[in-house]
């Protein structure tokens, strides 16, 4: 119960969000800087500058205030391409974090497994992004390569062999943190069980590349798959029966970011809408570029660019010893912690004015996404808490949420809208539907055709007889019935 002298929020009213869109440019330029309010100022800035997000047409401009590491990855992309590109420079740093979790708002710990969909339409200039997972994970791609060839030779000096000769036995410490996107279900599964847990990172250019996972009798669906890398205790599991298949049941952590245009989302998540798959991506989502506009310039990945890196990667790397993660791996972040719990509360007072299920629905996952987001710039800058954090984080999560609603809102609204339980669950005591007690066959007829029952007189007929036999009923003699164990009061 609320207390009597407790304090109402108050909601914005249509002026403050009339005032707000005149004090931009644009109604989404909003700075996500809530330092310093009460806990009153900051829902009801919250809830305004939410209405002003979601009312627009375009995603809400990126803040100016950004982690040092951010400004880092981010600082040879177009200015454009920022905002999209910002996102999958978290995901593929997250991979960096070896063995660890971080403590959820429902106290459970979660491993950093993130996700970025880009969308957006083609000849946009989204060639430098490999360019950004090339830096932060040069080390990974190399030692992946090097472990690839080494399987390689392994595999053909045993194929160089007789049927019966004694096969070489494939290296324990053949690890391959990078998946190539047409990688089958079973050679998937078996570089996961090489990989011993660790997490694993991938890029797929278009959408259409993960189809590879369900050809072939061992193939999944790419959904279900993707569904299994967000979760936080997600497998790959495959049982085949043969000398050389694959047999793995092993933890499933694959970071990975799609680049897709927006009739292929729509295409590949037709069949998911209601299934937590699209709830799980986070989107990114690039804008048509004016007829004629010129392609953004890249500046070079070079030496400059991986230096600047450099130290937030060895932080990364060092993640464990930095925050003092118990044996387990796990890690609180308290900061991380009170933020995702502003933002739930900034959510329920923002759907206190329009009772969106929708929204409500794609913000749950959104919300454990951005938690992991801030744990991931906090342990890239040495495990202390930026500031520039929290702004950050909270623009990043509006920024996909309304991406994912403005690539697949329309597609979720309809699916759902579609799916309704019953509004009666079970069968009503069918005797009690007959209201008087003393009625006719004919008045039995009559109930069982207002529940949508057989209302012929031989099934009517069996069913009496059955109630008769219970005596709940019995059989008067001029052909009616009459009520014994459901009587009605007079």
């Amino acid at each position: 119960m609320e207390k009597e002298n407790e304090t109402k929020i108050p909601l914005p009213t249509a002026e403050d969000v009339v005032k707000k869109s005149t004090e931009d440019e644009t109604t989404t330029v909003i700075d996500f800087n809530y330092r310093g309010l009460s806990d009153e100022e900051r829902l009801r800035r919250a809830v305004r500058d939410m209405q002003i997000i979601y009312a627009s047409d375009e995603p809400p401009v990126m803040t100016r205030y950004r982690p040092r590491f951010v400004n880092a990855y981010l600082w040879n992309t177009p200015s454009a391409l920022q905002p999209a590109f910002s996102q999958p420079g978290i995901t593929a740093a997250a991979v960096l974090m070896d063995d660890v979790s971080f403590r959820h708002t429902n106290d459970l710990y979660y491993p950093a497994k993130l996700n970025s969909l880009i969308v957006g339409p083609s000849g946009v200039g989204k060639n430098g992004l490999p360019d950004i997972f090339g830096g932060m994970l040069a080390d990974m791609m190399a030692e992946s390569h090097e472990n690839m060839e080494r399987q390689v030779d392994v595999d053909e000096r045993n194929n160089l062999k007789g049927a019966n000769a004694k096969k070489e036995a494939r290296p324990d410490d053949l690890v391959q943190r990078i998946v190539f996107p047409n990688t089958t279900l079973p050679a998937l599964a078996k570089q996961m069980k090489m990989n011993h847990g660790l997490p694993s990172f991938m890029e797929c250019k278009e959408i259409e590349d993960l189809y590879c996972f369900k050809n072939g009798a061992g193939g999944i669906s790419p959904l279900v798959l993707l569904r299994e890398a967000d979760d936080r205790d997600g497998k790959i599991r495959q049982r085949r029966v043969g000398e050389k298949s694959v047999t793995v049941d092993v933890p499933f952590h694959l970071n990975y970011c799609v680049s897709t245009q927006l009739d292929s989302a729509l295409n590949f998540f037709k069949n998911d809408m209601t299934k937590g798959g699209v709830g799980r991506e986070e989107v990114s989502f690039i804008p048509e570029q004016p007829i004629g506009a010129k392609e953004g310039k890249y500046k070079p990945y070079d030496e400059r660019y991986a230096k600047r890196l450099q130290p937030f990667i060895d932080n990364l790397k060092k993640t464990r010893e930095n925050a003092h993660a118990d044996k387990y791996g796990r890690i609180y972040c308290k900061q991380a912690y009170k933020l995702i719990e502003d933002l739930k509360d900034e959510c329920a007072a923002y759907l206190d004015t329009n009772f969106d299920r929708t929204w409500d629905n794609m913000t749950h996952r959104g919300l454990t996404h951005a938690l992991l987001k801030a744990c991931v710039l906090w342990a890239a800058n040495g495990c202390k808490w930026d500031p520039l954090i929290e702004p950050f984080i909270r623009w990043s999560f509006h920024y996909c949420l309304f991406c994912k609603l403005k690539v697949f809102g329309d597609k979720l609204r309809e699916a759902e809208s579609k799916l309704k339980y019953s509004t009666k669950p079970g069968k009503p005591n069918l005797l009690t539907l007959i209201t008087t007690n003393i009625f006719t066959l004919q008045d039995a007829i009559v109930m069982r055709k207002s529940q949508s029952m057989d209302e012929s007189e031989k099934g009517t007929k069996n069913m009496l007889n059955v109630w008769v036999s219970r005596k709940w009923i019995k059989r008067l003699p001029d052909g009616r019935y009459e009520k014994l164990e459901y009587k009605l009061s007079k």
